[in-house]
């Protein structure tokens, strides 16, 4: 997609419009510097709800950040308690949870460690979000200012994707979704290596690198990164020939293997748990024909958007998949300037090889069958026989957009350079620099994301305070809301914010029977179904079995204490467990709690 003008690639000079950058060293960080601290700016405004509230302030604050921020917490306190991070006891106690098969993302674990352990897990995750759509920005900025001779452009084409609609209706909800730094990244190493030719084995090493770097955050994504660099290769090979491409084969080989070795040497130990440890998933939720881009939402936007009137949103509704999913939208501006620059400057190798990998990935992301404004046809398309491959088939198509959003800001770049170019070569203003600049604002104007949601979570003082004073640290407890999915996961943040100092057998989760096939949270008990009913506000069944269901499955988990926080029906979970426990709770920071003997004596 990102490539050197094939008549040129290891040339810089008057026709490399990147010749004028500055070198490697205190020039290039001057020049790199300033679109960094303006993207990250950018960022905190978008996430300004959450930055401007109280510590407990989480971007967007449903199931998955809090899922997200109990991994934050957990890989650290694994690693400095010698305890093997890829897998749980802390949740689902006793059984446990293969932590691989539900995203752990250990490498964002690791490079927040200093952040959660001096400010805590929620305000990590608001830092985590925020650096995403910087440095993804930044990334991309970089790229593009190979290609482009007026720093404008880059800027703007580093926004345009940083800030799509992709990454920012995906980062509130799902963070290693939006960790998109590695498509810029892959595609500078893809330029470095297939047309600079510069050394196979450093670009190897880098890409293998790169590719393990995503791979410990966001396992689909590496998948993604796969078919988007198949595509690139591909256009690559046929605009080069046949004799030029079996030329460069060697090198593309070499770099191939590099990167191959780098990736098994970082990535083996947490894939050798995922695959051949316990709890090993059966297969991946499928969602290739639901999750996809449709036609439509090319050019209506959801609402997310600022600029989203009702008829267009009336339209989105009917979209299949969820509002997080259809990002796709480029909008007609955006289209406009991307024919525009690929019509003016077909010769040019970047535009043509860019704008046709955009056009084939957007052709995969639309899924096996054509969805046009929420209707799927019979249409049979690309993504049919992909998604019958082992891996390949368990991605969802909408999610391969992230690539074509980088080919629409690096057009959009190349199209605005070229009007600002031929406005600087007059001696005064003409209308090339106006339409670049106006241009420029409607494409924006268009894009302009509303603001991310925020929540204030509820952690009472109890599980911020010395916790072992109450529990003996590792003991097992029993939370009320019981946690199973993604609207209870709030108890998970309690207990990292407690900084892991008890057990659960609940929590929000991916695992398996004892037959082998998955299942979504813990498995069903009398407890766990008498808790989620008195939660709902329903009868939780005859008293007798109610009551001697749940000790039973106290008494099967080992349960030191039982604790009631802050819920709906909070009165009724007390009274249940008051009953049942045979004895009034005691009230701690915010938690109604029963502790120790009465519990080890049922």
């Amino acid at each position: 997609m990102a490539t050197a003008d094939a008549s040129t690639p290891a040339r810089r000079g008057a026709a490399d419009p990147g010749a004028g950058l500055p070198s490697r060293g205190a020039s290039w960080w001057r020049s790199s510097l300033p679109p960094l601290l303006l993207y990250a700016l950018l960022a905190v405004i978008f996430f300004s709800r959450a930055w401007f509230s109280s510590p407990t302030g989480l971007v967007d604050g449903s199931g998955d950040p809090q899922q997200t921020v109990w991994f934050l917490r957990w890989v650290p306190w694994a690693i400095s308690h010698g305890v093997n991070p890829f897998v749980t006891h802390h949740a689902n106690a006793p059984d446990g949870v293969n932590l691989m098969w539900n995203a752990l993302a250990p490498l964002l674990g690791v490079l927040l460690w200093p952040i959660t352990a001096t400010a805590g897990p929620v305000v990590a995750y608001d830092v985590l979000v925020t650096g995403e759509l910087a440095l993804s920005g930044w990334l991309a900025f970089l790229l593009i200012r190979r290609y482009v001779s007026h720093p404008l452009a880059a800027y703007a084409g580093g926004a345009l994707y940083g800030f799509s609609p992709f990454l920012t209706t995906q980062a509130p909800s799902h963070a290693k979704v939006a960790f998109a730094l590695l498509p810029p990244l892959l595609l500078l190493l893809v330029d470095d290596v297939v047309v600079r030719r510069r050394s196979a084995r450093r670009g190897g090493l880098l890409l293998g690198a790169a590719l393990a770097g995503q791979l410990l955050v966001y396992e689909e994504g590496f998948v993604l990164a796969v078919v988007a660099g198949a595509v690139v290769l591909l256009v690559l090979a046929v605009r080069a020939g046949w004799a030029e491409t079996r030329q460069r084969a060697p090198q593309v080989g070499r770099a191939l293997l590099w990167a191959a070795l780098s990736l098994a040497v970082i990535a083996a130990v947490p894939i050798g748990w995922q695959l051949l440890g316990p709890d090993r998933l059966p297969s991946i939720v499928p969602g290739g024909a639901v999750y996809v881009t449709d036609v439509a939402n090319l050019v209506v936007p959801t609402g997310t958007q600022w600029l989203s009137p009702s008829w267009a949103e009336s339209i989105a509704r009917r979209f299949s998949g969820n509002s997080v999913e259809n990002a796709s939208y480029l909008g007609l501006p955006l289209l406009a300037a991307m024919l525009l620059v690929t019509l003016r400057r077909r010769r040019r190798g970047v535009v043509m090889v860019t704008a046709a990998s955009v056009v084939l990935l957007a052709l995969l992301s639309l899924g096996p069958q054509l969805h046009v404004g929420g209707h799927t046809t019979r249409l049979p398309l690309p993504w049919k026989v992909i998604s019958v491959l082992p891996l390949l088939g368990s991605a969802l198509p909408s999610r391969l957009f992230i690539y074509v959003d980088l080919g629409a800001a690096l057009l959009f770049a190349l199209c605005l350079d070229d009007l600002l170019r031929s406005a600087v070569t007059r001696s005064r203003p003409s209308w090339r620099a106006t339409g670049a600049l106006a241009a420029a604002a409607l494409v924006a104007l268009t894009v302009l994301p509303l603001r991310a949601g925020a929540a204030q979570l509820d952690v009472p003082p109890l599980f911020t305070t010395r916790f072992d004073a109450l529990v003996p640290s590792g003991s097992t407890v029993l939370v009320a809301p019981f946690s199973h999915d993604g609207t209870t996961a709030l108890p998970m943040v309690w207990q990292a914010s407690a900084d892991m100092a008890f057990r659960m057998p609940e929590g929000y989760f991916v695992n398996v029977d004892p037959d082998g096939t998955r299942r979504d949270g813990p498995r069903p008990s009398a407890t766990s179904r008498a808790m989620e009913a008195v939660e709902a506000g329903a009868d939780p069944g005859p008293q007798d079995a109610v009551d001697s269901g749940i000790r039973e499955d106290l008494a099967r988990w080992n349960v030191s204490a039982v604790m009631v926080g802050p819920m709906p029906n909070q009165d009724r979970m007390v009274a249940l467990f008051t009953r049942v426990l045979g004895a009034p709770p005691l009230q701690r920071g915010g938690v109604f709690v029963w502790t120790g003997v009465r519990l080890r004596a049922l």
